[in-house]
Protein backbone atom coordinates (compact mmCIF):
# COMPACT_ATOMS: atom_id res chain seq x y z
CA UNK A 1 0.00 0.00 0.00
CA UNK A 2 2.92 2.50 0.56
CA UNK A 3 4.20 1.67 -2.74
CA UNK A 4 0.67 2.86 -4.32
CA UNK A 5 0.39 5.95 -2.02
CA UNK A 6 4.21 6.93 -3.24
CA UNK A 7 2.60 6.30 -7.08
CA UNK A 8 -0.57 8.38 -6.10
CA UNK A 9 1.14 11.32 -4.52
CA UNK A 10 4.02 11.45 -7.54
CA UNK A 11 6.59 10.96 -5.60
CA UNK A 12 9.76 8.22 -5.74
CA UNK A 13 12.39 6.50 -3.80
CA UNK A 14 16.02 8.06 -4.48
CA UNK A 15 18.74 5.93 -4.69
CA UNK A 16 22.48 6.36 -5.16
CA UNK A 17 23.36 6.63 -9.20
CA UNK A 18 25.20 3.24 -8.54
CA UNK A 19 22.50 1.58 -6.84
CA UNK A 20 20.51 2.21 -9.51
CA UNK A 21 22.56 1.94 -12.67
CA UNK A 22 23.03 -1.91 -11.23
CA UNK A 23 19.46 -2.36 -9.67
CA UNK A 24 17.50 -1.06 -12.77
CA UNK A 25 18.80 -3.78 -14.87
CA UNK A 26 18.11 -6.98 -13.20
CA UNK A 27 14.55 -7.74 -14.24
CA UNK A 28 15.50 -7.34 -17.68
CA UNK A 29 18.82 -9.41 -17.35
CA UNK A 30 16.83 -12.28 -15.57
CA UNK A 31 14.26 -12.29 -18.61
CA UNK A 32 17.23 -12.70 -20.55
CA UNK A 33 18.73 -15.47 -19.05
CA UNK A 34 15.08 -17.01 -18.62
CA UNK A 35 14.14 -16.85 -22.69
CA UNK A 36 17.58 -18.23 -23.05
CA UNK A 37 17.52 -21.28 -20.90
CA UNK A 38 16.30 -24.68 -23.01
CA UNK A 39 16.09 -26.87 -20.69
CA UNK A 40 13.03 -24.90 -19.07
CA UNK A 41 9.59 -25.50 -20.78
CA UNK A 42 7.95 -22.46 -22.57
CA UNK A 43 4.81 -22.60 -20.34
CA UNK A 44 6.83 -22.57 -16.75
CA UNK A 45 9.09 -19.35 -18.70
CA UNK A 46 5.76 -17.31 -19.32
CA UNK A 47 4.42 -17.77 -15.76
CA UNK A 48 7.95 -17.26 -14.12
CA UNK A 49 8.31 -13.55 -16.66
CA UNK A 50 4.90 -12.26 -15.52
CA UNK A 51 6.18 -11.06 -11.90
CA UNK A 52 9.87 -9.72 -14.15
CA UNK A 53 7.80 -7.86 -16.63
CA UNK A 54 5.60 -6.33 -13.78
CA UNK A 55 8.78 -5.57 -11.64
CA UNK A 56 10.31 -3.86 -15.06
CA UNK A 57 7.29 -1.95 -15.56
CA UNK A 58 7.03 -0.47 -11.96
CA UNK A 59 11.38 -0.08 -11.34
CA UNK A 60 10.97 3.94 -13.17
CA UNK A 61 7.68 4.43 -11.46
CA UNK A 62 9.17 3.95 -8.39
CA UNK A 63 12.82 4.39 -8.00
CA UNK A 64 14.55 7.76 -9.18
CA UNK A 65 18.34 8.79 -9.03
CA UNK A 66 20.81 10.99 -11.71
CA UNK A 67 18.50 12.61 -14.28
CA UNK A 68 20.52 11.12 -16.92
CA UNK A 69 19.68 7.92 -15.41
CA UNK A 70 16.19 8.70 -15.55
CA UNK A 71 15.85 9.60 -18.66
CA UNK A 72 17.96 5.90 -19.65
CA UNK A 73 15.25 4.09 -17.39
CA UNK A 74 12.15 4.93 -19.19
CA UNK A 75 12.70 4.11 -22.53
CA UNK A 76 15.14 1.41 -21.71
CA UNK A 77 12.42 -0.42 -19.37
CA UNK A 78 9.46 0.11 -21.72
CA UNK A 79 11.77 -1.40 -24.99
CA UNK A 80 12.52 -4.54 -22.23
CA UNK A 81 8.72 -5.30 -21.52
CA UNK A 82 7.78 -5.31 -25.69
CA UNK A 83 10.99 -7.10 -26.64
CA UNK A 84 10.41 -9.82 -23.77
CA UNK A 85 6.09 -9.45 -24.59
CA UNK A 86 7.13 -10.51 -28.35
CA UNK A 87 9.59 -13.42 -27.11
CA UNK A 88 6.64 -15.30 -24.24
CA UNK A 89 4.23 -14.49 -25.78
CA UNK A 90 3.34 -12.74 -28.91
CA UNK A 91 5.53 -14.53 -30.97
CA UNK A 92 4.77 -18.36 -29.64
CA UNK A 93 0.69 -17.22 -30.05
CA UNK A 94 0.45 -15.59 -33.05
CA UNK A 95 3.94 -17.82 -35.18
CA UNK A 96 3.97 -20.79 -32.67
CA UNK A 97 7.56 -19.95 -31.84
CA UNK A 98 9.04 -21.68 -29.59
CA UNK A 99 9.50 -19.49 -25.87
CA UNK A 100 13.37 -19.22 -26.49
CA UNK A 101 15.57 -16.30 -27.70
CA UNK A 102 19.83 -17.05 -27.47
CA UNK A 103 21.79 -14.75 -25.59
CA UNK A 104 23.60 -13.97 -28.99
CA UNK A 105 20.19 -12.89 -30.34
CA UNK A 106 19.64 -10.73 -28.05
CA UNK A 107 23.17 -8.95 -27.96
CA UNK A 108 22.08 -8.70 -32.23
CA UNK A 109 18.81 -7.05 -30.69
CA UNK A 110 20.46 -4.49 -28.69
CA UNK A 111 23.05 -3.60 -31.45
CA UNK A 112 21.76 -3.19 -34.60
CA UNK A 113 20.70 0.28 -33.84
CA UNK A 114 24.32 1.46 -34.07
CA UNK A 115 26.26 -2.10 -35.88
CA UNK A 116 25.75 -4.47 -39.04
CA UNK A 117 25.64 -8.26 -38.20
CA UNK A 118 26.70 -9.96 -41.39
CA UNK A 119 24.88 -12.86 -42.43
CA UNK A 120 25.15 -15.57 -45.22
CA UNK A 121 24.42 -13.80 -47.98
CA UNK A 122 21.73 -15.24 -50.40
CA UNK A 123 23.17 -14.25 -53.50
CA UNK A 124 26.75 -13.43 -55.06
CA UNK A 125 27.72 -10.03 -54.88
CA UNK A 126 31.12 -8.08 -55.92
CA UNK A 127 31.92 -8.17 -51.77
CA UNK A 128 30.75 -12.01 -50.66
CA UNK A 129 29.93 -15.06 -52.75
CA UNK A 130 26.46 -16.96 -51.75
CA UNK A 131 26.42 -18.40 -48.84
CA UNK A 132 29.21 -16.79 -47.17
CA UNK A 133 29.32 -13.92 -44.67
CA UNK A 134 31.04 -10.71 -45.31
CA UNK A 135 34.35 -10.15 -43.38
CA UNK A 136 34.41 -6.03 -43.37
CA UNK A 137 38.01 -4.26 -43.33
CA UNK A 138 38.56 -2.27 -40.08
CA UNK A 139 39.64 1.39 -41.49
CA UNK A 140 39.52 3.30 -38.18
CA UNK A 141 40.15 3.14 -34.27
CA UNK A 142 38.72 4.07 -31.50
CA UNK A 143 40.69 7.71 -31.80
CA UNK A 144 37.98 8.71 -34.71
CA UNK A 145 35.30 7.88 -32.60
CA UNK A 146 36.49 10.66 -29.83
CA UNK A 147 36.61 13.41 -31.88
CA UNK A 148 33.08 12.85 -32.96
CA UNK A 149 31.93 12.09 -29.53
CA UNK A 150 34.21 15.25 -28.17
CA UNK A 151 32.45 17.27 -30.91
CA UNK A 152 29.15 16.46 -30.33
CA UNK A 153 29.33 17.15 -26.32
CA UNK A 154 30.21 20.54 -27.52
CA UNK A 155 26.84 21.20 -29.30
CA UNK A 156 25.26 19.68 -26.68
CA UNK A 157 26.26 21.76 -23.95
CA UNK A 158 26.08 25.12 -26.50
CA UNK A 159 22.83 24.45 -28.00
CA UNK A 160 21.22 22.98 -24.61
CA UNK A 161 22.05 26.27 -23.01
CA UNK A 162 19.87 27.95 -25.24
CA UNK A 163 17.21 25.70 -25.45
CA UNK A 164 17.10 25.70 -21.36
CA UNK A 165 16.72 29.48 -21.96
CA UNK A 166 12.71 28.47 -22.59
CA UNK A 167 10.28 27.84 -20.20
CA UNK A 168 7.54 25.68 -20.66
CA UNK A 169 5.57 28.52 -20.44
CA UNK A 170 7.27 30.06 -23.56
CA UNK A 171 6.75 26.36 -25.38
CA UNK A 172 3.00 26.93 -24.62
CA UNK A 173 2.85 30.68 -26.00
CA UNK A 174 5.19 31.51 -28.39
CA UNK A 175 3.66 29.25 -31.38
CA UNK A 176 0.74 31.68 -31.39
CA UNK A 177 2.23 35.16 -29.75
CA UNK A 178 6.14 34.85 -31.49
CA UNK A 179 6.07 32.14 -34.28
CA UNK A 180 9.51 32.99 -36.18
CA UNK A 181 11.36 32.64 -32.24
CA UNK A 182 9.19 29.29 -32.10
CA UNK A 183 10.52 28.18 -35.11
CA UNK A 184 14.29 29.08 -34.06
CA UNK A 185 13.26 26.99 -31.14
CA UNK A 186 12.30 24.04 -32.99
CA UNK A 187 15.36 23.94 -35.16
CA UNK A 188 17.41 24.59 -31.96
CA UNK A 189 15.42 21.66 -30.15
CA UNK A 190 16.15 19.33 -33.50
CA UNK A 191 20.16 20.52 -33.39
CA UNK A 192 20.51 19.34 -30.25
CA UNK A 193 18.14 16.33 -30.08
CA UNK A 194 20.25 15.24 -32.89
CA UNK A 195 23.79 15.85 -31.64
CA UNK A 196 22.22 14.01 -27.77
CA UNK A 197 21.14 11.00 -29.51
CA UNK A 198 24.44 10.82 -31.71
CA UNK A 199 26.38 11.49 -28.34
CA UNK A 200 24.96 8.44 -27.06
CA UNK A 201 25.87 7.00 -30.11
CA UNK A 202 29.15 7.77 -30.14
CA UNK A 203 29.67 6.15 -26.28
CA UNK A 204 28.03 3.08 -27.01
CA UNK A 205 29.88 2.69 -30.16
CA UNK A 206 33.07 3.50 -28.64
CA UNK A 207 32.45 0.83 -25.26
CA UNK A 208 31.67 -1.36 -28.46
CA UNK A 209 34.78 -0.51 -30.27
CA UNK A 210 37.20 -1.07 -27.13
CA UNK A 211 35.67 -3.59 -25.22
CA UNK A 212 34.35 -5.98 -27.76
CA UNK A 213 36.62 -4.83 -31.06
CA UNK A 214 39.61 -4.58 -29.11
CA UNK A 215 40.14 -0.28 -30.48
CA UNK A 216 39.76 -0.86 -34.12
CA UNK A 217 36.47 -0.95 -36.22
CA UNK A 218 34.80 -0.68 -39.63
CA UNK A 219 33.27 2.14 -41.14
CA UNK A 220 31.32 0.22 -43.45
CA UNK A 221 29.83 -1.30 -40.58
CA UNK A 222 28.37 1.17 -38.29
CA UNK A 223 26.16 4.22 -38.42
CA UNK A 224 25.32 7.07 -36.47
CA UNK A 225 22.59 7.48 -34.71
CA UNK A 226 21.04 10.45 -35.90
CA UNK A 227 21.12 11.63 -39.89
CA UNK A 228 20.12 14.85 -39.52
CA UNK A 229 16.33 14.26 -39.39
CA UNK A 230 15.49 18.57 -39.78
CA UNK A 231 16.97 18.51 -43.57
CA UNK A 232 14.35 15.56 -44.25
CA UNK A 233 12.29 15.63 -47.63
CA UNK A 234 9.48 13.80 -46.22
CA UNK A 235 7.86 12.55 -43.00
CA UNK A 236 8.73 9.24 -43.58
CA UNK A 237 12.45 10.17 -44.37
CA UNK A 238 12.39 11.39 -41.28
CA UNK A 239 11.16 8.24 -38.76
CA UNK A 240 12.03 5.25 -41.84
CA UNK A 241 16.19 6.56 -41.90
CA UNK A 242 16.98 9.77 -40.04
CA UNK A 243 15.47 9.56 -36.77
CA UNK A 244 17.46 7.42 -34.42
CA UNK A 245 17.23 3.40 -34.59
CA UNK A 246 17.29 2.45 -30.93
CA UNK A 247 14.23 0.86 -30.90
CA UNK A 248 13.60 -0.29 -34.64
CA UNK A 249 14.61 -4.38 -34.36
CA UNK A 250 12.15 -4.08 -31.07
CA UNK A 251 9.27 -2.26 -33.01
CA UNK A 252 9.70 -4.49 -36.35
CA UNK A 253 9.65 -7.34 -33.85
CA UNK A 254 6.31 -6.41 -32.03
CA UNK A 255 4.45 -4.27 -33.10
CA UNK A 256 5.04 -4.16 -36.33
CA UNK A 257 5.05 -7.64 -37.75
CA UNK A 258 2.63 -9.04 -35.61
CA UNK A 259 -0.39 -6.39 -36.67
CA UNK A 260 0.80 -7.00 -40.17
CA UNK A 261 0.26 -10.54 -39.78
CA UNK A 262 -2.90 -10.51 -38.24
CA UNK A 263 -4.02 -7.67 -40.22
CA UNK A 264 -3.35 -9.75 -43.32
CA UNK A 265 -4.89 -12.63 -42.11
CA UNK A 266 -7.95 -10.92 -41.10
CA UNK A 267 -8.56 -9.66 -44.44
CA UNK A 268 -7.05 -11.94 -47.06
CA UNK A 269 -10.92 -12.99 -47.65
CA UNK A 270 -12.34 -10.31 -48.45
CA UNK A 271 -9.89 -7.80 -50.05
CA UNK A 272 -7.05 -8.15 -52.68
CA UNK A 273 -5.76 -4.99 -50.40
CA UNK A 274 -4.89 -7.01 -47.29
CA UNK A 275 -1.21 -6.80 -48.04
CA UNK A 276 -1.49 -3.00 -48.05
CA UNK A 277 -4.14 -2.39 -45.50
CA UNK A 278 -1.60 -4.16 -43.13
CA UNK A 279 1.11 -2.37 -43.99
CA UNK A 280 -0.79 0.37 -43.08
CA UNK A 281 -2.20 -0.46 -40.03
CA UNK A 282 1.52 -2.14 -38.78
CA UNK A 283 3.08 1.43 -39.69
CA UNK A 284 0.40 3.55 -37.45
CA UNK A 285 0.81 0.45 -34.68
CA UNK A 286 4.82 1.66 -34.52
CA UNK A 287 3.56 5.30 -34.27
CA UNK A 288 1.23 4.40 -31.47
CA UNK A 289 3.71 2.47 -29.27
CA UNK A 290 6.11 5.55 -30.00
CA UNK A 291 3.50 7.46 -28.10
CA UNK A 292 2.82 5.21 -25.56
CA UNK A 293 6.61 4.84 -24.99
CA UNK A 294 6.67 8.91 -24.68
CA UNK A 295 3.73 9.04 -22.46
CA UNK A 296 5.05 6.31 -19.97
CA UNK A 297 8.35 8.45 -20.02
CA UNK A 298 6.43 11.23 -19.00
CA UNK A 299 4.10 9.69 -16.17
CA UNK A 300 7.52 8.21 -14.67
CA UNK A 301 9.01 11.51 -14.43
CA UNK A 302 6.61 14.10 -13.40
CA UNK A 303 4.36 11.96 -11.61
CA UNK A 304 0.76 10.51 -12.09
CA UNK A 305 -1.18 14.06 -10.75
CA UNK A 306 0.30 16.67 -13.00
CA UNK A 307 0.59 13.91 -15.93
CA UNK A 308 -3.10 12.83 -15.48
CA UNK A 309 -4.00 16.47 -14.85
CA UNK A 310 -2.59 18.04 -17.69
CA UNK A 311 -0.07 15.70 -20.14
CA UNK A 312 -2.10 12.46 -20.57
CA UNK A 313 -2.33 11.70 -24.34
CA UNK A 314 -0.29 14.03 -25.63
CA UNK A 315 2.61 12.31 -26.72
CA UNK A 316 0.19 9.42 -28.33
CA UNK A 317 -1.62 12.36 -30.40
CA UNK A 318 1.70 13.68 -31.75
CA UNK A 319 3.19 10.47 -32.71
CA UNK A 320 -0.62 9.60 -34.10
CA UNK A 321 -0.85 12.31 -35.94
CA UNK A 322 2.57 11.48 -37.44
CA UNK A 323 1.87 7.99 -38.28
CA UNK A 324 -1.01 9.61 -39.97
CA UNK A 325 1.50 12.25 -41.99
CA UNK A 326 3.70 9.55 -43.26
CA UNK A 327 0.29 7.21 -44.58
CA UNK A 328 -0.72 10.42 -46.27
CA UNK A 329 2.59 11.36 -47.81
CA UNK A 330 2.46 7.63 -49.10
CA UNK A 331 -0.80 7.92 -50.88
CA UNK A 332 -0.01 11.31 -52.60
CA UNK A 333 3.69 9.78 -53.60
CA UNK A 334 1.42 7.16 -55.56
CA UNK A 335 -0.89 9.43 -57.03
CA UNK A 336 1.37 12.05 -57.98
CA UNK A 337 3.78 9.22 -59.61
CA UNK A 338 0.61 8.51 -61.86
CA UNK A 339 -0.48 11.69 -62.73
CA UNK A 340 2.43 14.62 -62.42
CA UNK A 341 5.02 14.48 -64.79
CA UNK A 342 8.85 13.10 -63.35
CA UNK A 343 10.60 16.50 -64.31
CA UNK A 344 7.65 18.40 -61.96
CA UNK A 345 8.59 16.16 -59.14
CA UNK A 346 12.42 16.56 -59.41
CA UNK A 347 12.08 20.08 -59.62
CA UNK A 348 13.81 23.00 -57.50
CA UNK A 349 10.49 24.09 -56.22
CA UNK A 350 8.91 20.66 -55.53
CA UNK A 351 12.39 19.56 -53.38
CA UNK A 352 11.74 23.46 -51.32
CA UNK A 353 7.81 22.38 -51.04
CA UNK A 354 8.83 18.92 -49.46
CA UNK A 355 11.44 20.49 -47.22
CA UNK A 356 9.01 23.46 -46.21
CA UNK A 357 6.24 20.54 -45.65
CA UNK A 358 8.73 18.71 -43.16
CA UNK A 359 9.41 21.57 -40.84
CA UNK A 360 5.56 22.80 -41.07
CA UNK A 361 4.33 19.59 -40.00
CA UNK A 362 6.54 19.46 -37.46
CA UNK A 363 5.90 22.71 -36.13
CA UNK A 364 2.38 22.64 -36.01
CA UNK A 365 2.26 19.70 -33.68
CA UNK A 366 5.62 20.29 -31.64
CA UNK A 367 3.90 21.85 -28.68
CA UNK A 368 1.94 18.59 -28.10
CA UNK A 369 5.58 16.47 -27.70
CA UNK A 370 7.59 19.31 -26.26
CA UNK A 371 5.08 20.60 -23.06
CA UNK A 372 5.63 17.44 -20.82
CA UNK A 373 9.41 17.15 -21.56
CA UNK A 374 9.49 21.20 -20.57
CA UNK A 375 7.79 20.52 -17.53
CA UNK A 376 9.86 17.10 -16.82
CA UNK A 377 12.90 20.17 -17.65
CA UNK A 378 14.44 17.44 -19.46
CA UNK A 379 16.98 19.50 -21.08
CA UNK A 380 18.46 20.29 -17.79
CA UNK A 381 19.15 16.96 -17.31
CA UNK A 382 22.46 16.39 -19.22
CA UNK A 383 26.06 16.77 -17.54
CA UNK A 384 27.48 19.22 -20.26
CA UNK A 385 26.44 22.22 -18.71
CA UNK A 386 30.44 23.80 -18.98
CA UNK A 387 29.51 26.96 -20.99
CA UNK A 388 26.01 27.68 -20.14
CA UNK A 389 27.32 30.49 -16.94
CA UNK A 390 29.31 32.38 -19.76
CA UNK A 391 26.74 32.04 -22.64
CA UNK A 392 23.61 33.14 -20.24
CA UNK A 393 26.13 36.11 -18.85
CA UNK A 394 27.37 37.24 -22.67
CA UNK A 395 23.23 37.37 -23.89
CA UNK A 396 22.01 39.00 -20.29
CA UNK A 397 24.93 41.83 -21.10
CA UNK A 398 23.40 42.27 -24.61
CA UNK A 399 20.00 43.88 -24.45
CA UNK A 400 20.25 43.53 -28.05
CA UNK A 401 20.16 39.25 -27.72
CA UNK A 402 16.92 39.53 -25.30
CA UNK A 403 14.33 38.80 -27.88
CA UNK A 404 16.08 35.94 -29.27
CA UNK A 405 15.96 33.53 -26.34
CA UNK A 406 13.96 32.39 -24.23
CA UNK A 407 12.45 34.06 -19.99
CA UNK A 408 14.25 31.49 -18.41
CA UNK A 409 17.49 33.47 -18.61
CA UNK A 410 16.04 36.50 -16.83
Amino acid sequence: MEFVQLWQEGERISLNMFVYAFTFTIPAGALALLIAAPWLPGIVKQILAIPLLLANTLYPLTFTSHPVLDLVGAPFNFTVILRFLDLYYVGPLVYHRPVYASLYSLWVDFWSCLRIFPKPAKETTKDVKKGEIRVYHKDRTFVDILARLLFCAVVVDVLGAYVATFTPSDVMSLGNTRPLLFLTFFLACGLFMTAGFNLAGFGLHLFYCIFVEGGTYSSEQFRILMIHPIFSSSLDDVWSRRWHQLFRSTWLAFPFRPVRTLTQRALVKYTKSHGTIALFMASVSVFVISGLMHEYMILCNVGWPLYHSALIGYQTLFFGIHGAGVILEKIVTTVSRRVVPASVRQSLLVRVLQHVWVIGFGIAFFTWFMEGFAIWNVYNDHPFQFSRPYIYAFIRSHPSLHPLVGSAIF
